[in-house]
């Protein structure tokens, strides 16, 4: 093949590689509360309203959609960020995130028990979805085994009950 085929070849991938980032700049703007052991009795425990809580690691909730990354935002992220986007929730139910410092997770116990807060929820995998409502666990997705749209399906499911 001739030289300029080629540059044309890599121009044109350069290209749909550039749209579809472009097009998928909207994951940055997805911005979830944070809570800390410190803010989380106030922030969950004491809300009025039914709090939805995210239990990942930095690395997992900043991963993007890129097809040429390596690792994928997992389906139950990708769920979370599509129902906060939609505002479908807005007043109705608070989304917040917890990131699990890293080193929590024990080798020999296979807990994340160097975290108070994860030791005491029971946190067995990362990410996990708990929903709370007046002080107590209603329901918890642990991420794994599901698209992101059954993922979806399953939250949204579980917060129209709990909004009933």
């Amino acid at each position: 093949m001739k030289v300029s085929m080629w540059i044309t070849i890599i121009l044109i991938v350069i290209l749909i590689f550039g749209i579809y980032w472009f097009f998928n700049q909207s994951e940055k703007e997805i911005n979830i509360v944070k809570v800390t052991n410190e803010t989380f009795q106030h922030e969950v425990l004491e809300s009025q309203s039914p709090v939805v809580v995210i239990f990942c690691s930095n690395e997992l909730w900043n991963r993007k959609s890129a097809p040429w990354s390596l690792k994928k935002p997992t389906p139950i992220i990708l769920a979370i960020k599509g129902i906060i986007k939609e505002g479908q929730y807005i007043g109705k139910v608070k989304f917040r995130g917890y990131i699990v410092p890293d080193g929590s997770y024990n080798q020999t116990t296979k807990y994340f028990d160097k975290d108070s807060l994860c030791k005491e929820i029971n946190i067995k995998w990362l990410p996990t979805v708990i929903m709370f409502e007046n002080d107590s666990i209603i329901e918890k997705f642990e991420g794994g085994g599901c698209t992101a749209e059954e993922s979806k399906g399953q939250i949204e499911q579980e917060l129209q009950r709990i909004l009933r």
